[in-house]
């Protein structure tokens, strides 16, 4: 899909967010917050994204102090249909580890989701799909093997995207994945890196027992590579 071929809320996302031609070969940020695998139990990390906007590819790297001396490293990436986490104790000994199809589209969504951070990649990759839902939200998707992946972006009054939503994104609850309703809020935007883009999102799951915060974080850099 050209740019002229994008619905008109997008469009004008693009045209706001400054990220004009050519795009760059890559959007790397810098970000810092908390996640909670568990209520009530946040623990803080700092990490770097890259972000490819002529294809749905991102690898995320992320730092988290448990103590003094004492931290986890985790890695999250989607590239060429596949996509994993990989979690190592003092970056070494590994404690947790996902794959498959499932996680492959998992991690798809999380790349749809977070476009308002690389809005080079609205404009530039052909492998999304737009469509128009109502004046305030649209639909983008990818295909991801025989998979289909879909997430919904809503904007405000003034053309900001503040928010995404997805009915069935997977979840990978003990031995299984169970598809969950999830969503995030976009909220702070600046100009960063000479591209406006949120500096705040905050994400969650609905669950059974209630929605559940997972996420809170914030865009410290942004460099167009």
């Amino acid at each position: 899909m050209t740019h002229d071929e994008l619905p008109e809320a997008v469009r004008r996302f693009v045209l706001r967010a400054q990220a004009g031609a050519p795009p760059p070969q890559l959007v790397r940020l810098g970000q810092a917050g908390e996640m909670q695998l568990k209520p009530g139990r946040w623990l803080r990390f700092r990490a770097s994204q890259e972000v490819r906007p002529d294809r749905v590819e991102f690898s995320w790297h992320a730092r988290f102090r448990l103590a003094p001396g004492l931290a986890v490293h985790v890695r999250d990436w989607y590239r060429d249909g596949e996509g994993g986490l990989e979690a190592r104790l003092l970056g070494v000994i590994p404690v947790a580890r996902a794959s498959g199809p499932e996680t492959a589209r998992s991690e798809a969504m999380r790349y749809l989701a977070e476009l308002p951070w690389c809005p080079h990649a609205i404009a530039n990759n052909h492998a999304l799909e737009w469509r128009e839902a109502d004046d305030r939200s649209v639909e983008v998707a990818t295909a991801v093997g025989s998979w289909r992946a879909a997430v919904t972006l809503r904007f405000d009054e003034a053309g900001d995207i503040v928010g995404a939503a997805a009915p069935d994104r997977p979840r990978q609850e003990g031995g299984r994945f169970v598809e969950r309703a999830w969503s995030g809020e976009f909220s702070e935007y600046q100009e960063l890196g000479g591209v406006r883009v949120p500096g705040r999102a905050d994400v969650r799951w609905e669950l059974p027992d209630g929605p559940f915060t997972y996420f809170r974080g914030r865009i410290t850099n942004l460099e167009l590579v």
